[in-house]
């Protein structure tokens, strides 16, 4: 396979107890893209991005990562070069750099993270120090982002995978959480792919856009396509999500 995909789907399918939750998605995802999945709630968006972690396996057809079979990746391996940052961060008992240092059981070479290495993951998140031995439990919605955006970003990942990460944010927060993320974006060269059903507060950082409705990719493009989408399920969508 010869392939300048960082992601490439082919004929995905996935079904529960004979439900059908994803119908024949066929995706190519470019190195250094921005992507959107959008679509309304129950759409089949959050177990599409779970299976780009191997956290969800299709019921048929192929996934590739850089031109090999996802499945034959080690998960470990493949968790440091894809990670996850889903809804609702999971906070432990203990100080956030408890939460950050937990990742070192997965890093190449057993790599110790040092508290001059944990502030400056920090600071690209918009922290500082002072947040190392702050109760992770304690933190606002918008903190709880940041550090497990942190936590990700010290695997040193080539891909960024985000699961409404403006989800029960107020607007203002929700926009500082997704101009966090652009920039993250553009600093490091990540690869973003995010889900989102709001597509007022993603467009103005979106590159690529794929509608995900009822399971299936119904239309794809340019960030333009959130504005002019041409299929009347895109268009029924966005008209009601402006109401």
């Amino acid at each position: 396979m010869n392939s300048s995909s960082i992601f490439k789907l082919d004929k995905i399918n996935f079904s529960v107890d004979g439900l059908k939750i994803l119908q024949d998605i066929s995706l190519d995802i470019q190195p250094n893209d921005f992507t959107v999945l959008l679509g309304p709630s129950g759409s089949g968006k959050s177990t599409l991005l779970r299976m780009l972690n191997c956290l969800n396996s299709p019921t048929s057809g192929s996934i590739y990562f850089n031109d090999k079979l996802i499945t034959d990746y080690d998960i470990t391996q493949l968790r440091q070069k894809v990670g996850m940052v889903c809804q609702s961060p999971t906070m432990i008992n203990g100080t956030d750099k408890e939460k950050l240092t937990m990742t070192q059981k997965w890093t190449k070479d057993g790599e110790i993270f040092s508290d001059n290495g944990l502030t400056e993951i920090l600071e690209h998140v918009g922290l500082n120090s002072e947040f190392l031995d702050k109760d992770a439990r304690s933190l606002s919605g918008g903190e709880q982002h940041r550090i497990a955006l942190a936590r990700v970003l010290l695997n040193k990942p080539e891909v960024l995978l985000l699961d409404e990460p403006t989800a029960n944010l107020d607007p203002q927060l929700a926009n500082k959480i997704l101009k966090l993320v652009y920039q993250l974006y553009k600093d490091l060269k990540l690869t973003v792919i995010l889900v989102s059903h709001d597509h007022q507060i993603i467009k103005q950082f979106a590159k690529r856009v794929a509608f995900l409705i009822d399971g299936k990719i119904i239309e794809e493009g340019t960030a333009d396509i959130i504005n002019n989408p041409q299929i009347s399920a895109a268009q029924a969508f966005i008209a009601k999500e402006a109401e």
